[in-house]
């Protein structure tokens, strides 16, 4: 069936979301798994509708109109709308729902929370599925276009445009090998600063979120022997090594246990401490299940 409004065909709106946000009509034509002759036809009746281009080339390089940036923000609110009304349903009963929830979060995260969390779901919930996507900075993209359902990331991370809510919160330590012989149960900033570090960069695009903290009150780079884009692979590379790595508490305590690892004290004495927020859409405010989800991952946390 094909739904006009103002004689527009509403099915172009789906298309005409994929070109305004991938700015190229072979990458919207992949992502709609449609043909390019297709998106092609699509956008030659959007730009007659408009009676604007939309999208024109610069150099190599396809941009936005004018009106297209007008126009990218409505459309894709009113396709996150239709899209987040016909998934909410009026009640959710844990016990017999089939739902999957798509959760963005880093490794160190689902470390933590994730262990407790499936404990709970055989109990409460054995049919519903949990899809997690690793951390990037593509989150609010995909959290408005629908493609998760929820993320978690520190505040900085986070949109004023949606709802969020705390997480868990957590300190950082320095993990060390078991056995190495430069460092004892605690490490003085001289050492810390002269040693070599395993360091976590989840977006490799820019600096890590630690150092820039730690540029920005000691003026000083720490000296990387590697660096990796997850936290889980960090005591791998510190057992029978000299390394130093700066880890969450939490995940480093959990790590322990199966590592030849051990967390000592020592500076910077005032290191950051790390608050997790849980982010989901505002038009799902109202989705009972996502609530539940949110509950059950809020109280693993605190586990």
């Amino acid at each position: 069936m094909v739904m006009r409004f103002s004689g527009l065909d509403l099915n172009l709106l789906v298309a005409l979301n994929a070109l305004l946000e991938e700015k190229s009509v072979t990458r919207a034509a992949d992502r709609l798994n449609t043909t390019q002759p297709a998106m092609s036809a699509a956008l030659s009746k959007l730009r007659e509708y408009f009676a604007d281009e939309l999208l024109t080339r610069a150099g190599r390089e396809m941009v936005l109109t004018a009106q297209a940036e007008c126009l990218q923000r409505p459309i894709a609110e009113v396709l996150a709308a239709v899209q987040h009304a016909m998934r909410t349903k009026p009640g959710f009963d844990p016990s017999v729902s089939d739902r999957v929830f798509r959760i963005m979060v880093s490794d160190y995260v689902a470390s933590i929370t994730l262990p407790p969390l499936l404990a709970v779901l055989q109990t409460l919930a054995p049919s519903v599925q949990i899809d997690l996507v690793p951390s990037d900075e593509t989150m609010i993209t995909k959290l408005e276009r629908g493609e998760i359902d929820l993320a978690v990331a520190p505040e900085r991370y986070l949109s004023n445009d949606h709802p969020s809510s705390i997480l868990c919160e957590d300190e950082y330590v320095v993990v060390v090998d078991r056995n190495n012989p430069e460092v004892g149960d605690a490490i003085t900033l001289d050492q810390y600063l002269e040693m070599k570090h395993v360091v976590v960069n989840l977006a490799n695009d820019r600096t890590p979120m630690f150092d820039e903290w730690f540029l920005e009150h000691f003026n000083i780079t720490r000296k990387h022997s590697v660096c990796v884009p997850i936290f889980s692979i960090v005591p791998a590379l510190l057992v029978d090594t000299r390394l130093i790595a700066t880890m969450h508490k939490k995940l480093a305590t959990r790590l322990a246990r199966h590592f030849n690892i051990r967390l000592v004290s020592g500076p910077p004495k005032d290191f950051p401490t790390l608050r997790e927020h849980m982010q989901w859409h505002r038009l799902r405010d109202h989705d009972l299940g996502l609530a539940w989800l949110r509950e059950q991952l809020f109280r693993a946390a605190q586990e």
